[in-house]
């Protein structure tokens, strides 16, 4: 499977418009229920889309820095890779089928209203955007990603790319599950 920029930038900014659709309409006692104790709201998933695009940043931004060093020049669609097309398509993009317990340095911590996690998230996807592209001209299929997770696990770069905004769908796929049950919860009791 191959993914090119431009197809990251177009994707990044379905998830931009995505976002505030889900969110639109909502109060912040909305943005911040929680379908169940344990479970995060919409506003917490987009905490930590947020916090995760905030922590990937710094290593892709290292990713470049050695790409460029190395001389790994080139354009176009670049293959994700075995480990890429597996993080991203089979795990990542909903409907999912694994579920995992999300690192400690990346769970969602809301500070503030919950309304603010969608401005929050937006200027991340604008941060994540920049990242996209500083990568033009770069042979993202030779560059190497490290995960900040685990040094052991990389993949290439433009798997890297693909990442966010696949890490994106799978979340505010969640955030329209949990509209659903605002909706459902809202007919029967008057409020979430």
């Amino acid at each position: 499977m191959k993914k090119s920029l431009d197809e990251i930038r177009a994707e990044v900014a379905a998830a931009s418009e995505q976002a505030q659709k889900l969110c639109a309409g909502l109060t912040d006692e909305q943005l911040g229920w929680r379908p169940q104790p344990g479970k995060w709201s919409i506003a917490e998933n987009l905490v930590h889309l947020n916090v995760t695009t905030q922590l990937y940043v710094p290593y892709i931004q290292k990713a470049l820095s050695q790409a460029r060093e190395k001389g790994l020049k080139g354009s176009g669609a670049f293959d994700l890779g075995v480990i890429g097309k597996w993080f991203v398509v089979d795990y990542l993009e909903p409907p999912f089928r694994m579920k995992s317990k999300a690192p400690k340095a990346i769970r969602p911590i809301l500070q503030g209203p919950a309304s603010d996690a969608l401005p929050q998230f937006l200027r991340s996807q604008e941060l994540f955007l920049k990242q996209v592209d500083g990568a033009e001209g770069i042979d993202l299929g030779r560059a190497v990603f490290v995960s900040p997770f685990s040094s052991l696990f990389r993949m290439k770069l433009i798997a890297a790319f693909a990442t966010v905004p696949a890490h994106a769908r799978r979340h505010l796929w969640i955030g329209g599950k949990i509209k659903e049950k605002i909706k459902d919860t809202k007919g029967h009791e008057g409020k979430a």
